[in-house]
């Protein structure tokens, strides 16, 4: 009995062998092994990859899985682009048993699936794994379902910033944003300065008492009201969305509040940003900086992908802050994960391990799409001018805004990343935050409403 439990144990172990953990049999072996291995590595097998992004993302993730098959001839890689709906769209594919084998996921949409054990621990791949190592990856990256499993990295660095249109401050009289933390804005500061570069259709910036809210032709600031976005604003002011238990909800809290009243008052009392009805109504925020209606957008790093592509003259700063010292962004929440469901587990985190090695790939990061995961190519000046310094995606501020503030360690948490039930939640804070947003009630009174509900969600922390 035990002889066969052995044997079976064994065959599993051999069914996922991971990469360069594989026998290395001599190439003078002749035996029915060799031709074996040999047949296996003739075979043609396809992995399926999903995402979602722009136009211009998909045809940089499309070239680099060429590239990976050019290097890997036996494995082709099925591009599945998902431009909308994304998460619909992915549930009815593993409803239907036809889930990717390799998918970008939200962190609120994966970590349901890695609890229920549907997508594997990253952790134990990379330890099976002799060419790399944990300590090699950033560490805010990985993406923890418990203290001690995630399900993968964030696919790329994607802090947010500052970015704004020169030709814009140049006609205003106004200098570029500070790219260093150190030099970064106060709100009120901020705010004076998207007045400035907020105009009406006569002319008129937001400042001026004549100035009309109702005939706005050039927004001096635009962004999507996104988590990412409110919540680098809420750890500024040095609020929270849960406690550190994650038993309580603090976004209703004054820190909290002043923050996210300050955003709200940036549309509905400076008049100087859309509201997310009005929003909806607009060009992205890519477009709308390269058609002069925005001077400035509140943006993800992979925006520098479309606006290096375009004609408009852009650079990029650090965020405002509310407390002097006090800086903080949020990265967005895209985590490549690999399904158990694969029936190439090996050949799937070949894939996973090349997208997430800028070496193999450098256009996706020179382009401005993605920032990278491996310290190495913030800290070694060779591999940082690879492509923190090509241009035209990665202006003069890039440097200081987005790669020293990963060195020195601004980049905060993302709640979706971290707070259990937190789909749930948001389905709650989310319409509140709109209601806010569009002027109908104040921060404070629409999380004040929602809160008794809230707090019925609330389960404590993945990180905890």
């Amino acid at each position: 009995m035990k002889k066969k439990l052995l044997c079976m144990v064994l065959s599993l172990a051999c069914m996922f062998t991971l990469p360069g953990c594989q026998s290395t049999t001599s190439g003078t072996e002749n035996g029915t092994t060799g031709k074996t291995q040999e047949n296996k590595q003739e075979e043609k097998i396809k992995l399926r990859y999903s995402f979602w992004g722009s136009t211009n993302e998909k045809d940089a993730i499309t070239k680099s899985c060429e590239a990976f098959t050019a290097q890997n001839p036996n494995i082709e890689v099925e591009i599945i682009h998902i431009p909308a709906d994304y998460e619909a769209k992915l549930s009815a594919m593993i409803a239907g048993g036809e889930e990717p084998d390799l998918a970008n996921l939200r962190d609120y949409f994966a970590m349901p699936l890695a609890e229920s054990g549907k997508l594997y621990n990253i952790l134990d791949l990379i330890d099976q794994d002799p060419d790399i190592d944990r300590k090699d990856y950033l560490d805010f990256a990985y993406r923890y379902y418990s203290p001690d499993a995630a399900y993968g990295l964030n696919t790329a660095t994607e802090l947010f910033a500052m970015f704004y249109n020169k030709k814009i401050f140049e006609n205003a009289g106004v200098e570029g944003l500070p790219s260093s933390v150190e030099d970064a804005l106060t709100m009120d500061e901020f705010i004076a300065l998207a007045q400035k570069l907020t105009l009406d259709s006569q002319g008129r910036n937001a400042a001026d008492p004549d100035f009309d809210p109702t005939n706005i032709v050039q927004y001096g600031l635009m962004f999507d009201f996104g988590v990412q976005q409110y919540m680098g604003a809420v750890y500024s002011n040095e609020g929270s969305y849960v406690s550190e238990d994650g038993m309580k909800w603090t976004l209703n809290q004054p820190q909290s509040v002043e923050a996210l009243q300050t955003i709200s008052d940036l549309v509905n009392v400076y008049h100087v940003a859309p509201n997310p009805s009005e929003l909806k109504a607009l060009p992205s925020l890519a477009v709308a900086l390269q058609t002069d209606k925005a001077a400035m957008i509140w943006a993800g790093a992979w925006v520098a992908l479309d606006l290096g592509l375009g004609d408009t003259e852009f650079d990029v700063g650090v965020l405002p802050v509310f407390k002097e010292g006090v800086y903080a962004t949020c990265p967005a929440q895209g985590t490549a994960g690999i399904f158990k469901s694969t029936q190439h587990p090996e050949e799937t985190f070949k894939l996973w391990k090349w997208l997430m090695d800028p070496g193999n790939n450098i256009d996706l990061y020179a382009s401005g799409l993605w920032m990278p995961l491996l310290t190495d190519y913030y800290q070694e000046k060779d591999l940082l001018d690879t492509w923190a310094t090509v241009a035209p995606a990665h202006p003069s501020g890039y440097m200081g805004s987005h790669v020293e503030v990963v060195l020195d360690g601004y980049v905060a948490a993302n709640p979706s990343g971290y707070v259990k039930n937190y789909t749930e939640i948001n389905a709650l804070v989310t319409p509140a935050l709109e209601s806010a947003f569009l002027g109908n009630e104040s921060v404070q009174e629409a999380l004040d409403r929602i809160a008794p509900d809230v707090e019925k969600l609330l389960k404590g922390r993945y990180d905890k």
